[in-house]
């Protein structure tokens, strides 16, 4: 299932995409997003088509299947910030703090793409402000900020 080549049927394909994404085991959380979220996995075609087992639903096992969702949320926690620890040691081990005294000149690179005939990038040159940030510069231009 693919969307045309002009790109109309979009709407009837997301609810398709929607169930991949949602069935799909997460890398960060170890879970899909549909067992986080109802704590059992989602239902597919060929569950429908296999015989219903109705021990499944007696309260003893809703307690439990209530418990297991729970643990399965925290556990999902504790791998997102597992996850997260490991994005940030590979981007600290690669970025280079860059600091700018004052009145040095640097780049400002912003991208435009509210509509499109405003999808030029704009690269300006500005001067560094003295006692300013990396953020703050004035436009070598204009006396503004």
């Amino acid at each position: 299932m693919y969307v045309d080549v002009e790109q109309k049927n979009w709407d009837e394909i997301l609810p398709f995409v929607t169930f991949a994404y949602n069935t799909a085991k997460q890398e960060t959380t170890g879970f899909t997003p549909f067992y986080l979220l109802h704590g059992r996995e989602a239902e597919t075609t060929l569950d429908t088509m296999l015989p219903f087992c109705p021990n499944d639903f007696d309260d003893n096992n809703i307690t439990k299947i209530a418990a297991r969702a729970e643990e399965s949320r925290q556990l999902a926690r504790v791998h997102t910030l597992r996850a997260q620890d490991k994005d940030r040691r590979r981007y600290d081990s690669k970025h280079q703090m860059v600091s700018y005294a004052p009145g040095d000149l640097v780049w400002v690179y912003t991208s435009v793409r509210k509509s499109r005939s405003l999808r030029k990038t704009l690269k300006k040159v500005f001067r560094t402000v003295s006692g300013a940030t990396p953020f703050i510069s004035r436009d070598l231009r204009s006396t503004r900020f």
